[in-house]
């Protein structure tokens, strides 16, 4: 029986909904995101019995835009992990951020928390065409988050790009 396990968190919330999304999220307040992160980390005491015989290798914060929530709250759904889990010291930990809801305090506490694997949802460089999808970014603000995430230490990110 393999004992490795990969986790994904999903996180449903996004500044806003961009046209073409077919995943479960959308715009949220902050007392509607706490009870979600409330809800999760009852979810993964709940697990325990499956989570404490395994090996963590892989941690996927996946949405929806989990870039979103403030960098503290990625640290206490890290914390409230490695209270459960065996967290291997080799685990790639990746969190999707879309440009426009990345900051250095955020890099930062993603950083502490482990986190180290960015993959940024670019989805395209023209900038009228990411206007047609409904982002909330230009490839402008692409470039300056993905420059500032590699002066934070980011060296592991990947760029999702849209086709068709």
């Amino acid at each position: 029986m393999d004992k490795s396990l990969g986790i994904y968190i999903h996180i449903p919330f996004c500044v806003r909904k961009c046209r073409y999304c077919d995943f479960l999220s959308g715009s949220a307040n902050e007392e509607a995101k706490e009870k979600y992160i409330a809800a999760l980390f009852k979810e993964i005491e709940r697990n325990a019995d499956i989570l404490e015989n395994r090996r963590v290798e892989t941690v996927f914060f996946g949405g929806g835009t989990p870039s979103v929530l403030d960098g503290n709250i990625i640290a206490r759904i890290m914390k409230q992990l490695r209270n459960f889990a065996k967290i291997s010291e080799k685990a790639e930990i990746s969190i999707e951020a879309n440009p426009g809801t990345v900051t250095k305090e955020k890099l930062l506490q993603w950083k502490e928390a482990g986190i180290n694997r960015i993959s940024f949802g670019l989805q395209s460089a023209d900038n009228e065409e990411l206007k047609r999808l409904g982002r909330i970014h230009n490839w402008e603000e692409f470039v300056e988050n993905y420059q500032l995430a590699r002066a934070c230490g980011f060296a592991n990110m990947n760029v999702d790009l849209m086709s068709a």
